[in-house]
């Protein structure tokens, strides 16, 4: 597609333009996704700095024209859950994780002071005891996640299984500051607090809405037409 003018030109003058306009509206017209059909992959990291496509058996391959993926803790039960954003109907797609409850994770809420107070570029490096001494576990708060979504404030970690305890959580804080928290225990959630030493305990309650599983079907057909104004 041709470049928009960045001036008002008279119609002979932007040929080209309104050419390329004409034939994405009528592609779209036909059924054509805007950015083509994006259906949703799944990568499997190999440990050995190199993903795997699992995406034909992890479930998640729908027949959507996906825009996003945000992850949240919405059962409070310690894994992540999934929520997708398509461009088809059904435009939002909740996958609930079942793997059974257990105390392999730790999670943060951030809350900035000199910072912003959503915390948002604080990098949160993890350090754990056991065969996985060593390694480092990092996440980095972000504003966003893709189209129009954004995942939970938690900033979140699942432990490996041969670690045997949480020695540090390191937080570099957007202004630049530098703190490590330690007391950290597994299964827990902490409220951290820029300029704070102590980490605060956070208990969740179980959420009071739950979401009733539906079959997966493929969309019905309609007459109605995605016009390009």
């Amino acid at each position: 597609m041709s470049r928009s003018p960045d001036q008002a030109l008279p119609p002979d003058q932007a040929e080209d333009y309104i050419t390329a306009l004409k034939q994405v509206g009528q592609m779209v017209l036909q059924g054509a996704s805007w950015s083509g059909l994006e259906k949703h992959c799944t990568f499997l990291n190999t440990g050995q700095q190199r993903f795997g496509n699992i995406s034909a058996i992890s479930g998640l391959d729908f027949p959507d024209d996906g825009r996003a993926v945000a992850t949240v803790d919405w059962d409070h039960d310690g894994d992540l859950d999934l929520w997708f954003v398509n461009r088809t109907g059904p435009q939002v797609r909740v996958m609930r994780n079942e793997l059974p409850r257990s105390q392999r994770f730790v999670a943060f809420r951030l809350e900035g002071t000199t910072s912003n107070r959503d915390a948002i570029g604080a990098r949160v490096e993890l350090s754990v005891t056991g065969q996985s001494e060593g390694e480092r576990y990092v996440r980095t708060m972000r504003a966003g996640e893709g189209f129009i979504a954004q995942s939970s404030r938690w900033v979140h970690f699942g432990l490996p299984g041969d670690a045997s305890q949480v020695r540090h959580v390191e937080v570099r804080w957007p202004s630049g500051a530098v703190q490590r928290y330690a007391g950290i225990e597994a299964g827990g959630r902490y409220h951290l607090i820029e300029g704070r030493d102590a980490p605060v305990a956070v208990v969740l309650d179980a959420p009071t809405r739950t979401l009733a599983a539906a079959p997966v079907s493929a969309p019905k057909a309609t007459a109605w037409s995605r016009v390009l104004l």
